[in-house]
């Protein structure tokens, strides 16, 4: 069960997305069809920033787990550019830090899928050598469905895709994973029905 407290932030932030969403404009058949509506696409965008900040509120809230520097950090890339890091957090207890590239939709075209793999990897290097004290599990975290259960019974391309992503050495784990490293008791029902309540507010705010 998803705690009030947490609850009412992931609310509070999903205004933050209604207020940045752009709306259809005139020269889109969405807008001649349908006049001006909130853009799905823009919503897609928007609500990734909502799940980097969602899920560094949950391992804020979860005791013997601390955030790490994240988001665009200057300096780290190769000679010295910025690079953004999406989630990272260490458990305190058994000095393992987690690093984890948020991907709302793993279906990335062919020239997506190889960035993202020399990224994790360029990032897992960096990481390895700046907490040397602690193991590194690092990988992919597909966050739009709880688990892969959906991906062997009604879309299998997806498998494809966690099959591509494992050749290339980057692991793929869902929230039921991240919930369960974390010790914290957040059903299947419990965040699909949050998620989509989180939707519904997007939806009618604008």
């Amino acid at each position: 069960m998803i705690n009030k407290q947490l609850y009412d932030k992931g609310f509070l932030l999903a205004e933050d997305v209604t207020r940045e969403v752009k709306k259809t404009e005139p020269g889109s058949l969405k807008y001649l069809l349908f006049g001006e509506k909130p853009s799905k696409q823009s919503i897609s965008v928007k609500f990734g920033r909502w799940g980097e900040k969602w899920f560094t509120l949950l391992v804020e809230d979860t005791p013997n787990f601390s955030m790490l520097p994240h988001g665009v950090l200057k300096g780290i890339g190769e000679n010295g550019k910025s690079k953004d890091i999406d989630f990272l957090f260490k458990d305190d207890i058994n000095y393992i830090v987690y690093y984890r590239e948020l991907k709302g939709n793993i279906n990335l075209d062919t020239e997506k899928l190889p960035a993202t793999y020399e990224k994790i990897e360029y990032l897992k290097e960096y990481l390895e050598k700046e907490y040397p004290n602690y193991d590194l599990d690092y990988g992919c975290l597909n966050w739009s469905v709880y688990d892969r259960t959906p991906y062997e019974t009604k879309v299998r391309l997806y498998l494809g895709k966690i099959r591509e992503f494992v050749k290339n050495g980057v692991p793929v784990s869902f929230p039921s994973d991240l919930f369960e490293t974390l010790g914290v008791d957040i059903t299947e029902k419990d965040y699909y029905d949050y998620l989509k309540e989180i939707g519904k507010k997007i939806e009618t705010s604008n």
